[in-house]
């Protein structure tokens, strides 16, 4: 049986990787259905509604001007250690900054919790885990920028999934293609290439096209320990809350 103590994960904690598992158990699956449509679902009043909603959406995120803050919370599996997640993102335009916590207080004792924080402005990205310094991202591009609607150019680039009942209101459930929120190689300990395989990003938008809530899948994998490592699953399930949208946000480098 492996397992992390705290003086090893603190040791590796500036590598931003993932602690080796407390097991060896067989892989979590790499890739999962979506959820079933929510049961409260009705049909709109309007059946075209969504597509002007869709629309109005559209416009918001390729204004290039959106903001909005985003909370969230759930967990991240890997091999058979699942470690609780919670955090906040902020996005103003193409720049972000996002901060959260993954919870190792049940899988690894003596650990606790680590706070990561990640920011991308103008171009270039920086990362800080723990009490480690901010560091510069090497190679920082689009596909590691948080900013969650980055892949939505054109209405056909957003899928209608239905029409949701909240409060009495009738909303509408839509997936966005290619979402980061969280790279896997973030998670502090002892991993190494991390890959990102799949995500999966659905979102509930009101009629003017304001995201409302939503949730948030990661498939991925990496190696754990040293030299080639032990290949594990890695899988994010996250619940999001978004608030403040159209609001002043402002983010600056560290």
């Amino acid at each position: 049986m492996l397992a992390v103590g705290a003086a090893m994960l603190a040791a590796t904690m500036a590598g931003g990787c993932l602690p080796a598992p407390s097991a060896t158990s067989p892989a979590v699956p790499a890739t999962s259905s979506s959820p079933a449509a929510e049961s409260s679902a009705k049909p709109s009043a309007s059946p075209r509604a969504f597509v002007a909603a869709i629309d109005a959406f559209v416009e918001r995120v390729t204004s290039g001007k959106l903001t909005y803050h985003v909370a969230f919370d759930g967990s991240v599996r890997a091999s058979i250690n699942l470690l609780p997640i919670i955090g906040a993102l902020d996005v103003s335009g193409e720049n972000f900054q996002s901060s959260f916590t993954y919870d190792f207080s049940h899988d690894y004792s003596g650990v606790g919790k680590v706070r990561v924080q990640v920011r991308g402005v103008n171009g270039h990205g920086y990362v800080k885990s723990g009490a480690a310094a901010w560091r510069t991202i090497k190679n920082f591009g689009d596909s590691q920028s948080y900013v969650l609607f980055k892949n939505v150019k054109a209405p056909s680039d957003v899928k209608y999934l239905g029409a949701v009942r909240v409060t009495g209101n009738t909303l509408h459930k839509v997936a966005i293609p290619g979402a980061l929120l969280i790279h896997p190689n973030t998670i502090p300990g002892m991993s190494q290439k991390e890959q990102v395989d799949d995500t999966e990003l659905d979102v509930v938008i009101d009629d003017a096209g304001r995201p409302r809530s939503g949730t948030w899948k990661l498939w991925g994998r990496s190696r754990v320990g040293e030299g080639s490592g032990q290949l594990q699953r890695i899988e994010y399930d996250v619940d999001l809350t978004f608030s403040k949208v159209g609001s002043k946000i402002t983010i600056r480098r560290p």
